[in-house]
């Protein structure tokens, strides 16, 4: 009980620095974040697309609205339906939040979804695709309580553990852990989360789900197919995530540890400052990219020495709030995210930084993760994409095996639950 005694302060002081801002600024909701698209090529079969007004697409938008309206009301995150009635016009269709996010940010990343996928994959008769928060898919075939392993996502944190013996141990802890306590999950969710220390200091966490319509012993099997691609494919990586379509699981470091490579008592300082920076901006940190900027630290760094801060502020408030606040909301972020945790001031401080305007603040410097996009392993670049047809198609694609991923679920979290 002594050991709790010291943290009481700092959360205290995260809770009241919260609120204070959530008083300044009204609270923006990010879109939720893609992870993962499974889009057949539709140049190449008229099989795999449906024709603009046909049946298929009426059937389509009916499971879309049906969908969208039971997020609001599936308990165990999970709904799932058939639009028509004469093959192959039928649309079949599910979604599948994540385990641990509200009903709220269930219910807007459905939402979201059907109507992202139409703009993503458009005509396109079956796609799988995957958000931090949640996923959908539909198919003219029927997909409802079926294993489905047919296809396979992988992304992946490139760092590697330092000691690769101790963290394949760890590793085997958590994954048999989850896999068991997934599959034989009786609340109707079939999910699973576990932590193990690595080190003294450091924890491996693990995430696992299947869709709640699959047996116990196909979601175990499904499971156990996720897990044993580790070896192959991400072995001692720091993070990972293997997607089917009838389960997922994750494995990664701390995010303290993920985001600097030491652990810091001013960690929560850091995350702070950039869920501030997510809350005037509307935008997530993870898969950002603008004007040159990659991750959205870069972009507040980039308009500060520009001298317009007020640049990252969400358009759709334009007029509604006081500059000279938002500006300083900006400044104090920055200095919770500079890159030396000794530069960053405490939360009791910037609770004071919060409360007095004419207070003067240090000049913060340069954050960290500012120079990403040097190495172009994050970016969003056009690309000419040649499918054997006469057509060339330009797409926008991600390289997700960037560091920036392992940030994201901790500050989804986050914004998610504020309003849970």
């Amino acid at each position: 009980m002594d050991n709790l005694l010291p943290k009481i302060p700092r959360n205290k002081a995260l809770f009241v620095c919260t609120v204070c801002l959530l008083s300044l600024i009204p609270i923006i909701k990010a879109d939720p974040v893609l992870v993962y698209i499974e889009c057949p090529n539709t140049n190449l079969s008229t099989t795999s697309t449906y024709a603009p007004n046909s049946t298929y697409q009426t059937n389509l938008n009916t499971l879309f609205s049906v969908l969208s309206a039971n997020s609001n009301n599936a308990s165990n995150g999970f709904y799932s339906f058939a639009a028509g009635s004469s093959p192959p016009d039928i649309a079949y269709g599910l979604f599948l939040c994540r385990g641990d996010v509200s009903i709220t940010a269930c219910r807007e990343c459905v939402i979201f979804a059907t109507k992202d996928v139409v703009e993503r994959c458009p005509r396109s008769k079956r796609v799988t695709i995957w958000y931090d928060e949640c996923m959908l898919r539909y198919s003219n075939v029927s997909i409802s309580a079926t294993l489905d392993t047919g296809f396979q996502g992988i992304l992946y944190n490139p760092e590697n553990f330092a000691n690769g013996t101790r963290f394949r141990e760890v590793l085997v802890e958590i994954m048999d852990d989850i896999r068991d306590r997934a599959s034989s999950d009786h609340s109707g969710r079939k999910f699973a989360t576990a932590e193990a220390n690595y080190s003294l200091l450091q924890r491996v966490y693990g995430l696992a789900q299947c869709t709640p319509d699959i047996s116990n012993s196909d979601c175990n099997t499904c499971l156990q197919n996720c897990i044993s691609t580790f070896p192959t494919c991400c072995n001692t990586l720091q993070g990972a995530r293997i997607l089917f379509p009838s389960c997922y699981v994750s494995g990664y470091m701390s995010p303290e540890y993920a985001l600097r490579g030491q652990f810091s008592i001013k960690s929560d300082v850091f995350s702070f400052g950039l869920l501030v920076l997510e809350i005037i901006s509307g935008k997530k940190n993870y898969n950002f990219y603008q004007d040159g900027a990659a991750g959205l630290v870069s972009y507040a760094w980039k308009l500060w020495t520009r001298g317009t801060p007020l640049d990252l502020m969400d358009p759709t408030l334009e007029g509604s709030y006081a500059r000279n606040k938002v500006t300083r909301c900006i400044h104090i972020s920055l200095l919770c995210i500079q890159d030396d945790p000794g530069a960053r001031p405490s939360m009791a401080t910037v609770v004071q930084m919060l409360n007095g305007d004419s207070a003067t603040l240090a000049l913060p410097q340069k954050p960290v993760f500012v120079d990403w996009s040097s190495t172009g392993s994050n970016r969003i670049e056009e690309v000419e994409s040649d499918q054997s047809t006469s057509n060339q198609t330009s797409e926008k694609t991600v390289d997700y095996k960037m560091l920036g991923w392992m940030t994201s679920p901790i500050v989804g979290n986050r914004i998610s639950h504020l309003d849970a």
